[in-house]
Protein backbone atom coordinates (compact mmCIF):
# COMPACT_ATOMS: atom_id res chain seq x y z
CA UNK A 1 0.00 0.00 0.00
CA UNK A 2 2.89 2.48 0.87
CA UNK A 3 4.82 2.05 -2.52
CA UNK A 4 1.94 2.65 -4.66
CA UNK A 5 1.04 5.81 -2.48
CA UNK A 6 5.22 6.74 -3.09
CA UNK A 7 4.91 6.30 -6.82
CA UNK A 8 1.98 8.31 -7.10
CA UNK A 9 3.24 10.60 -5.31
CA UNK A 10 6.18 10.92 -7.65
CA UNK A 11 4.28 10.59 -10.68
CA UNK A 12 2.17 13.52 -9.51
CA UNK A 13 5.51 15.31 -8.78
CA UNK A 14 6.28 14.64 -11.72
CA UNK A 15 3.62 15.58 -13.87
CA UNK A 16 3.26 18.84 -12.23
CA UNK A 17 6.85 19.56 -12.88
CA UNK A 18 6.08 19.01 -16.28
CA UNK A 19 3.78 21.32 -16.78
CA UNK A 20 5.44 24.19 -15.41
CA UNK A 21 7.89 23.70 -17.47
CA UNK A 22 5.72 23.25 -20.45
CA UNK A 23 4.01 26.80 -19.84
CA UNK A 24 6.88 28.49 -19.23
CA UNK A 25 8.51 27.25 -22.89
CA UNK A 26 4.71 27.85 -23.96
CA UNK A 27 4.82 31.82 -22.72
CA UNK A 28 8.37 31.97 -23.26
CA UNK A 29 7.81 31.46 -27.22
CA UNK A 30 5.04 33.59 -27.32
CA UNK A 31 6.55 36.24 -26.22
CA UNK A 32 9.39 36.04 -28.54
CA UNK A 33 7.27 35.72 -31.13
CA UNK A 34 4.48 38.54 -30.96
CA UNK A 35 6.95 41.03 -28.40
CA UNK A 36 4.48 41.01 -25.97
CA UNK A 37 3.35 43.82 -24.09
CA UNK A 38 5.61 42.61 -20.82
CA UNK A 39 8.33 43.56 -23.29
CA UNK A 40 6.98 46.65 -23.85
CA UNK A 41 6.96 47.75 -20.71
CA UNK A 42 9.95 46.22 -19.54
CA UNK A 43 11.77 48.38 -22.06
CA UNK A 44 10.19 51.56 -21.01
CA UNK A 45 11.13 50.89 -17.67
CA UNK A 46 14.39 50.75 -18.04
CA UNK A 47 14.49 53.81 -20.21
CA UNK A 48 14.94 56.01 -17.61
CA UNK A 49 17.90 54.73 -16.52
CA UNK A 50 20.29 54.97 -19.79
CA UNK A 51 21.54 58.31 -20.67
CA UNK A 52 21.30 60.25 -24.31
CA UNK A 53 24.14 58.64 -26.20
CA UNK A 54 22.48 55.09 -25.20
CA UNK A 55 18.86 56.06 -25.88
CA UNK A 56 20.00 57.71 -29.49
CA UNK A 57 21.87 54.02 -30.15
CA UNK A 58 18.52 52.29 -29.07
CA UNK A 59 16.41 54.45 -31.53
CA UNK A 60 18.94 53.47 -34.25
CA UNK A 61 18.64 49.95 -33.77
CA UNK A 62 14.93 49.63 -33.30
CA UNK A 63 14.36 52.08 -36.34
CA UNK A 64 16.56 49.92 -38.42
CA UNK A 65 14.91 46.43 -37.33
CA UNK A 66 11.91 47.75 -37.87
CA UNK A 67 13.70 48.65 -41.28
CA UNK A 68 14.81 45.46 -41.80
CA UNK A 69 11.29 43.64 -40.90
CA UNK A 70 9.47 46.26 -43.53
CA UNK A 71 11.91 45.37 -46.35
CA UNK A 72 11.25 41.41 -45.68
CA UNK A 73 7.36 42.00 -45.75
CA UNK A 74 7.38 43.99 -48.88
CA UNK A 75 9.58 41.76 -50.61
CA UNK A 76 7.69 38.65 -50.39
CA UNK A 77 5.62 37.19 -52.90
CA UNK A 78 1.59 37.93 -51.90
CA UNK A 79 0.99 34.71 -54.23
CA UNK A 80 2.89 32.16 -52.16
CA UNK A 81 1.25 33.21 -48.97
CA UNK A 82 -1.94 31.87 -50.10
CA UNK A 83 -0.85 28.29 -50.86
CA UNK A 84 -1.78 28.34 -54.17
CA UNK A 85 1.39 28.95 -56.37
Amino acid sequence: MRVVNCTFSILLAAGILLLAIYLFVRISRRLRKKGGSMATVMLGATDAFYHRDKKKAIEVIVERNAGKKMEEQSSSDPEKKDGFS
